[in-house]
């Protein structure tokens, strides 16, 4: 018992380590009421930087890459009121910023969320599940099979979900997994041979 708490000690003193930073690099200001001023201090490599609408609609990508400094100015005055996320999609993580646009210009939230991605790990038809959950957000899985039909799900507010799903009694085929944390869903498509 002493170790699993050691271990989740350890993931959530580097998860908050790896949130202040991933909050640090990135700069978000409304400029002039209707422009969004994005700064980004350093890229790595796999870093996509996502405008999206309240229903999931990319209405911008970019990949940054390696860059030393990103700069880049939206301009929402044609775009409807609502509400809308500026996602800093990086290797392991997701940086999510809410911005809501009215009559009177743009607000931004200045609670930005942070999200873990999962990881996966296939050996011998072992299906290994790590997510890290320093905030304690509700996690959903769902796996589903060939023909969509569900078979298997799973609820947690733990803080960190570490579980092997066995494929051993199952034919071979491509399963796909739904992940959603809070509001964001991640998917993944298992090949088990």
């Amino acid at each position: 018992m002493e170790n699993v708490f050691k271990k989740a000690l350890l993931v959530l003193t580097l998860s908050t380590g790896f949130m202040m930073e991933a909050t640090e690099d990135l700069d978000v200001r409304v400029v002039d009421n209707q422009n969004l001023k994005v700064e980004l201090n350093k890229g790595e490599k796999g870093d996509i930087l996502l405008l999206k609408d309240i229903f999931g609609k990319v209405l911008f990508k970019d990949s940054i890459g390696r860059r030393v400094s990103y700069k880049k100015l939206f301009n929402l005055e044609l775009v409807p009121n609502g509400i809308y996320y500026l996602n800093l999609d990086k290797e392991g993580s997701l940086l999510v910023t809410s911005i809501k646009k009215t009559e009177n210009g743009l607000e931004i939230d200045k609670s930005s969320r942070f999200v873990f991605k999962p990881c996966f790990e296939i050996e011998n038809r072992q299906v290994k599940f790590f997510l890290s959950n320093p905030k304690k957000m509700n996690a959903k899985m769902k796996v589903y099979d060939s023909n969509g039909v569900l078979v298997g799900n799973l609820s947690s507010r733990e803080l960190v979900l570490k579980k092997t799903l066995d494929f051993s009694n199952v034919p071979s085929g491509i399963y796909s997994v739904e992940i959603t944390i809070d509001d964001q869903k991640f998917f993944k498509e298992l090949k088990i041979v």
